[in-house]
């Protein structure tokens, strides 16, 4: 399986698919949220019981990203430092996530990458087993970007655009940085 994957799919279709292969090899998703305080983060842990406020978060001004992890947290993360995910221990059992997002307009691009090259075994075994199962949702279609990297989406009347970058540089919504420029995926 890949080191990085591609899958434009509504995020509440995507935590739908990912909550049973989760449970199974005992990893949890986090959502995370500027605080507002420079170097801080908050962190929403994803539950059966607040799937819906989960998916809502992807819809705040102060979503950044989110990660898979299967470290051992021994309390809720709450408010954290910047960085935790990446950092060893953390960083040998997590996958970072981006995009997801979506408008009337567009939808965004869900980016996976293993954050370790030589992860943790039971990571590195969720990531696999979750490509898999991920592909293999109903109506799931396959094309390539750039030449050689393939993506995976759901076929929609939206725009689908590629995951936010973050950049200090663009200093206009995403959305409209990238319909603006037509920094877009065809739909085949």
């Amino acid at each position: 399986m890949g080191v990085y994957f591609w899958i434009a799919i509504p995020v509440d279709v995507f935590f739908q698919h990912c909550s049973e292969t989760m449970k199974k090899h005992g990893v949890g998703a986090y959502v995370e949220m500027m605080s507002g305080t420079l170097g801080k983060r908050n962190y929403v842990k994803y539950s059966e019981e607040n799937a819906a406020y989960f998916v809502d978060c992807f819809s705040s001004p102060d979503y950044h990203s989110f990660f898979f992890s299967s470290y051992p947290f021994s309390e809720n993360l709450g408010s954290r430092e910047f960085g935790l995910f990446f950092n060893s221990p953390v960083a040998d059992h997590s996958i970072v996530g981006s995009g997801g997002c979506e408008t009337e307009k567009t939808r965004e691009t869900i980016h996976l990458r293993q954050i370790m090259k030589q992860p943790d075994k039971s990571i590195k075994a969720f990531y696999a087993a979750l490509q898999r199962s991920l592909k293999k949702i109903p109506d799931l279609k396959e094309s390539t970007i750039s030449g050689q990297k393939k993506q995976y989406y759901l076929s929609t009347s939206k725009t689908i655009i590629p995951q936010n970058a973050h950049s200090r540089l663009i200093k206009v919504p995403w959305e409209e940085h990238c319909l603006h420029l037509g920094i877009i995926i065809k739909q085949e």
